[in-house]
């Protein structure tokens, strides 16, 4: 019993390790469609091998199409507060500037996680402090404390589901157990898998419980 217990416990901690590993190492290349050649163009011949900083620049991005102030495409809002900048991703508002093609992660070090990465360490920690469970009160505290709290992450971008959420907190008025939201288009991506992993990861370790 207790060598399938080690085990458990020795696979969780692999693929944590692994979520956060891959993370890094992808990171550069989130959202390039150009395949091989495309990574090459920016990274060299031998493409990504390791831990690299991202290019600043990249062509297509729509981070300067995308709405600042909540859900999806939309404006800048420039010379005024919006989430994006001053709630939330503090001091990045530049780099989703139109007619500019900044890169998603243009401000992360090499090796560096990008935001949902480490809104899995938030939850991982709250899930420690609520003694091994999913506790979704716990969680949405310290998620609200996390990305409003100036210098937390060094992310640029922000995904349309936080955008919205503050967007309802801030301009909305609401409570945050209110504000989750879907646009029904932007939010139901492959990003929702990545918080329900850990709760998925944190059950087995307890046994399923």
């Amino acid at each position: 019993m207790a060598s399938a217990t080690v085990s458990v416990e020795s696979r969780v901690r692999g693929a944590l390790w692994g979520l956060f590993a891959g993370d890094a190492l992808a990171m550069p290349s989130h959202w390039y469609y150009g395949g091989k050649r495309q990574v090459q163009q920016d990274y060299g011949r031998s493409g990504i091998t390791g831990y690299v900083k991202p290019v600043e620049r990249l062509p297509g991005s729509i981070m300067s199409k995308s709405n600042t102030d909540g859900a999806g495409r939309g404006s800048f809002n420039a010379g005024r507060p919006s989430i994006i900048g001053d709630y939330i991703n503090h001091g990045k508002k530049k780099y989703w500037a139109p007619n500019q093609s900044y890169h998603y992660h243009a401000t992360l070090k090499a090796g560096e996680n990008t935001l949902e990465a480490q809104l899995v360490r938030v939850l991982m920690r709250s899930v420690v402090r609520s003694g091994g469970s999913f506790e979704p009160s716990a969680f949405r505290e310290d998620y609200v404390e996390f990305m409003t709290r100036e210098g937390s992450h060094n992310d640029t971008y922000a995904s349309t589901c936080h955008r919205m959420f503050f967007a309802n907190m801030i301009h909305g008025g609401l409570n945050p157990e209110e504000c989750p939201d879907n646009d029904r288009h932007n939010v139901d991506t492959i990003d929702g898998l990545v918080l329900p992993t850990v709760s998925i990861l944190a059950a087995a370790l307890r046994g399923g419980g």
